[in-house]
């Protein structure tokens, strides 16, 4: 029965496979260090074979390392979804003894011999009207409890589906021998070749070739793959995206094996890449599911996620957040992600792109000052013009693309579009300036020629001290420029206009009209956007 359950007994198991997994890295690392120190005085051909099985055997333990640690999180994400699940049978139990029904162990209610006394008081004194309503009552918490033993029950199975696929081999195993030939693969570069050899030569191939590469492996070479490059896997683009999420969850899973946990710093890390490598509530209405990780360099500050399914979604949408955002504090423009995703029951899919560091600034007052570097664009920019590339790749023909920036995000994307950025609309929301360099809409170079470009600043908003400066680091006002389409904001829907210093953030993180039209620009819907423009009639 669920009353017997504990679930913290993951919780005890997670902790194990921690401590299992530090220990067995350090061990290794330390043997693997000790061999590489015999090159002083032992060398010749035994040395060199036993230097390289030395070495075999650390990548081995470091991916066993790494799946302890999935495991772990799997365990103590199982313990938070059993522990609720156990909370509310336990609840229906308690209401339903207090009422004083019989439960069985399959979770059907029965009345007990007789109704209390003070309940036929309360009935009027008739007993058969009192037996009525404990049969309502019976009948409420059987429906009741049963929903929640079956919330229980796949709780439980999620659990341990997900720790046995932690668990698992780290890639498909080849298929028994049929005495042919294997697929060719040699076309594409890719096989006899090295996997070493074919990921190095990753930085020098267009996307394109990269990923006709991956195609004509067979499913076993791109396991290879994943589980020995997985830092080049989960950050090339041109690489298939589900690749790229299971390379992120062992790269996640190495950052917190790197992580001491000796100060908060450290802790804070951790407990931040544990909540990528968790489930998560479907957006789009489903059950539980992990996060999709397009890539993960915290040596980069790189952090891309798919919020949402790109392969059902109608609308897809990247999103650049600005000023102070940072790996760790990402989790206010993922949750703006997901409310796209939610607010269209999956229609929508939003990537939340952080392509390297952004200035931090932590007074508004400063933003003249802190914000002012360009350098942050002129660096992040070429990154977000490839991986525009890579999108346009992965969606489906007739399925539009909106690029979102953000405060200095607007930057980042007016700098791309000068680099050839791949974009059905661009928004600029908030936005520092239309891009390093840029005077008037000559100076961007989307690939797509009919871009429709939109412009989004709140009155009030800070960042208008920055906006058209002349010759300022961040290119003109994108508000003021000819063919880009200004729109209000409007109102809150709790009252009040959208305007302000906190309107900066607010227009995209609270339900808004400016929200919505954001919305309806990615998802298409002209008339909404048509109501928003600046100067038409409301």
């Amino acid at each position: 029965m669920a009353q017997r359950w504990r679930p913290d007994a993951l919780l005890q198991l997670a902790e194990g496979w921690d401590s299992a997994a530090r220990a067995l890295g350090a061990d290794v690392d330390g043997a693997v260090a000790d061999s590489d120190r015999s090159l002083d005085y032992w060398t010749g051909a035994a040395a060199d074979a036993a230097r390289e099985r030395a070495r075999g055997i650390a990548a081995d333990t470091a991916e066993v390392a790494r799946r302890l640690v999935t495991a772990s999180v799997a365990a103590r994400d199982g313990a938070d979804q059993l522990a609720a699940a156990r909370a509310d049978v336990l609840a229906g139990l308690e209401l339903a003894e207090r009422d004083g029904l019989v439960v069985a162990d399959d979770g059907s209610v029965t009345l007990a011999d007789r109704p209390a006394p003070l309940l036929v008081l309360l009935a009027g004194g008739q007993e058969a009207v009192a037996v009525q309503m404990l049969e309502v009552r019976a009948a409420e918490s059987s429906t009741r409890i049963r929903d929640a033993l079956q919330r229980l029950g796949a709780a439980d199975a999620d659990a341990a589906a997900d720790i046995a696929a932690a668990l698992g081999a780290a890639h498909p195993q080849p298929a028994a021998s049929t005495g042919q030939a294997p697929a060719a693969t040699v076309p594409a570069g890719a096989w006899p070749v090295q996997a070493a050899d074919v990921v190095d030569g990753w930085p020098r191939m267009s996307q394109d070739r990269i990923s006709a590469q991956i195609a004509a492996m067979t499913p076993e070479q791109r396991g290879r793959l994943i589980a020995e490059f997985p830092q080049q896997v989960g950050n090339t683009d041109g690489i298939p995206w589900d690749m790229r999420v299971a390379a992120n969850r062992l790269n996640i899973a190495g950052a917190i094996l790197a992580e001491t946990g000796s100060d908060d710093g450290s802790r804070r890390r951790i407990a931040f890449y544990r909540s990528l490598l968790g489930e998560i509530d479907d957006p789009a209405g489903g059950g539980r599911i992990p996060r999709r990780i397009i890539a993960f360099d915290p040596g980069r500050a790189s952090l891309i996620e798919l919020n949402g399914d790109l392969a059902a979604a109608h609308s897809v949408a990247v999103l650049v957040p600005g000023v102070n955002t940072t790996m760790e504090g990402s989790a206010a423009n993922t949750a703006t992600a997901r409310r796209f995703v939610s607010a269209t029951d999956g229609d929508v899919a939003v990537i939340t792109y952080l392509g390297g560091p952004f200035p931090q600034v932590h007074n508004p007052a400063d933003v003249l000052f802190d914000a002012a570097d360009a350098r942050y664009a002129l660096d992040m920019a070429p990154r977000l013009v490839a991986f525009s590339e890579d999108v346009d790749r992965r969606v489906s023909d007739g399925v539009a693309v909106t690029v979102i920036g953000h405060s200095y995000g607007g930057s980042i994307v007016g700098t791309a579009e000068t680099l050839g950025l791949t974009s059905d609309r661009t928004v600029f929301l908030g936005a520092a300036g239309a891009g390093v360099g840029v005077d008037d809409t000559g100076d961007w170079h989307n690939r797509n020629p009919h871009v429709l470009r939109y412009s989004m600043t709140a009155p009030g908003d800070f960042i208008e001290l920055v906006q058209g400066i002349p010759g300022g680091p961040h290119g003109v006002d994108p508000d003021e420029m000819n063919g880009v389409i200004p729109l209000r904001t409007g109102e809150y829907d709790d009252g009040g206009p959208v305007a302000g210093w906190d309107a900066h953030s607010g227009m995209l993180n609270r339900p808004s009209d400016s929200w919505r039209t954001i919305l309806a620009i990615i998802t298409g819907d002209c008339p909404t956007v048509r109501r928003a423009v600046a100067g038409a009639p409301t």
